[in-house]
C-alpha cells in the first residue's frame, strides 16, 4: 500500500494563533567589530526593492542594454534592511550619528566623510562578513540553501 500524503486544511491553519502565522524570523549575526548584530528576515517586497536598486543597465555591444546587478552592493543592502528593520534594537547603519562618528575616524587620517549607510558598512564589516551575513538574512527570508549558496558563488566569481 502507497504512503498517501496529507497536507494541512484551512481549519487547520484557521485554528493556529495569528501571532504564528505572521511571525518574521529574526536573528543575530557575529560582527568581529561589533559582536552580536540582531537582523530581522526581509520580505519579497523588500528584496525586490533591493534588487531594482542595485540593477544598472549596460550596452551589450550590439546597440541594446542589458541588465547587470551589483551582487556586492545588494549583499550589502539586505544587511543593511535586516538589521535596520529589527526592533530589538536601535542600531542602524544609516544612524546620523553613527555615520558622524566614522566621519570623525576618517577625518583622523586623512579619509572622506562617511555619508551613507553603504559606507558604513564597508567599514564596520569585513567583505566575507557582508556576504556571509547576506547568506543568513536570505536563508531566513526564504530562499534556502541552494538560492543563498548560488548568490555566494555569483559574489565570488565577480
Amino acid at each position: 500500500m502507497a504512503n498517501v500524503k496529507k497536507f494541512f486544511s484551512l481549519e487547520d491553519v484557521l485554528g493556529k494563533d495569528a501571532a504564528e502565522l505572521t511571525a518574521i524570523k529574526q536573528g543575530e549575526f557575529e560582527v568581529d567589530k561589533l559582536g552580536d548584530v540582531p537582523y530581522t528576515a526581509i520580505d519579497s517586497v523588500e528584496y525586490k526593492q533591493i534588487k531594482k536598486d542595485c540593477v544598472k543597465m549596460t550596452p551589450n555591444g550590439t546597440g541594446g542594454m542589458e541588465p547587470e546587478v551589483d551582487d556586492d552592493k545588494m549583499m550589502a543592502r539586505v544587511v543593511i534592511a535586516a538589521v535596520h528593520k529589527d526592533t530589538r534594537s536601535n542600531f542602524t547603519f544609516a544612524s546620523k550619528a553613527l555615520l558622524e562618528k566614522l566621519t570623525e575616524a576618517n577625518a583622523k587620517e586623512g579619509k572622506p566623510p562617511v555619508t551613507t549607510a553603504d559606507e558604513a558598512i564597508s567599514i564596520l564589516l569585513s567583505p566575507g562578513e557582508i556576504i556571509n551575513f547576506a547568506v543568513k538574512i536570505q536563508g531566513d527570508s526564504g530562499f534556502g540553501q541552494k538560492a543563498a549558496k548560488e548568490t555566494q558563488e555569483s559574489v565570488k566569481n565577480s
